[in-house]
């Protein structure tokens, strides 16, 4: 595989254009996407974390309840669903019995986990249903380990063993979930990069993605952190030394993002992205944009109340979806570089017809 094959730095809604197609006729439509927090709480105090501000409380989504939810999304055309979110989602119990949930109903299903809670028996439980997993790492040596996860420095180690564990169960069972690490760019870590290139390209994991790091509004923990074209040719210089080393693993340097965030102003004026995916928080709030959590302009339901009918398809979310592309002031609310900003890049651009479309 190469970092093509994955368009980490781009968008896939090109491979989604029936849907697209319903946006631009002004349907309310289902998303393709739905991140979902199984807790709001976690075993790490990483330094870069966006949502620092919601782990006060130890909160879990009630399986049953989120299990029925999931059963709904796929009837509603939801196509795929991460568990990640504001917390470690190894944490909650009933996290292989919605994975199997969510694949029996025909979901695509991934996880994004520090991964220091993984064991033969959870990987067994869950890999052979994942479309992929990804292990959040951002070292490459036990004491950055340390530092960037606030963490004692005998859990890197573990979380090593972890990984090496989860590529033996992806390649004992057959399956053909993806296993990827990957490492947030951060002033504490820079350092570690060849190191972490080295470690993970010789243990075999498909990828290891190189994440610019993106300050979250609400986060406690801020940082005056960006990236100059110094920094930026630096990582490159690295990733093309590494570039084919490894037969296995693609190092995915996403320089374009990283170029994006280090110009500090987006290239589109209204956020289209709203309709094509959502979260699910630890309560069970369903929002349209998960940058806006505990802000009633984007919570649209909550799962144990409400069926997702009711919530994709009724009139808070159709009024929210509206906010989103009509009234939302983007460089002033968004946070820089969102996760959805190649697709709003793509979503303006289909919005704003030419004349004389017809001459192609």
């Amino acid at each position: 595989m190469s970092q093509n094959d994955y368009m980490m730095d781009g968008h896939k809604l090109l491979w989604h254009l029936e849907r697209v197609t319903a946006w631009q006729a002004g349907e309310l439509i289902a998303p393709i996407y739905v991140e979902i927090s199984p807790v709001s709480f976690c075993n790490h105090r990483c330094q870069f974390c966006g949502l620092d501000f919601a782990q006060g409380e130890r909160i879990s989504l009630d399986t049953a309840v989120t299990c029925r939810s999931l059963q709904e999304m796929a009837q509603l055309g939801v196509k795929s669903i991460m568990f990640a979110g504001e917390g470690e989602p190894l944490l909650h119990p009933g996290l292989p019995e919605m994975v199997a949930v969510a694949k029996e109903s025909g979901l695509d299903v991934s996880i994004t986990t520090n991964g220091s809670l993984g064991t033969p028996e959870v990987w067994q439980s869950v890999i052979p249903r994942l479309s992929w997993l990804r292990f959040s790492v951002d070292a490459g040596s036990p004491d950055v380990y340390a530092r960037v996860h606030g963490v004692g420095s005998a859990a890197f180690e573990k979380t090593v063993e972890s990984i090496r564990q989860a590529l033996v169960v992806r390649d004992a069972t057959g399956s053909s979930c993806t296993i990827g690490v990957q490492f947030l760019l951060i002033r504490d870590n820079l350092a570690d990069l060849a190191q972490a290139i080295q470690l993970f390209g010789a243990m075999g994991v498909d990828y290891l993605s190189l994440k610019p790091y993106s300050e979250h509004p609400q986060m406690l923990n801020k940082s005056d952190f960006t990236y100059d074209a110094e920094a930026i040719a630096g990582i490159d210089a690295i990733v093309e030394q590494y570039q084919g080393a490894f037969r296995k693993t693609a190092i995915i340097f996403r320089k374009a993002a990283t170029n994006a965030y280090a110009s500090g102003s987006a290239a589109f004026n209204h956020c289209h992205a709203l309709p094509f995916w959502g979260y699910v928080s630890s309560r069970g709030d369903f929002y349209t944009c998960s940058v806006f959590l505990n802000d009633e302009r984007f919570s649209v339901g909550n799962i144990g109340v409400e069926t997702m009918q009711e919530i994709l398809f009724g009139m808070r979310r159709q009024s929210s979806v509206a906010y989103g592309s009509e009234e939302l002031v983007i460089g002033h609310e968004c946070r820089v570089n969102c996760r959805m900003a190649r697709i709003n890049e793509f979503l303006e651009l289909l919005s704003s017809q030419p004349q004389h479309v017809n001459f192609i």
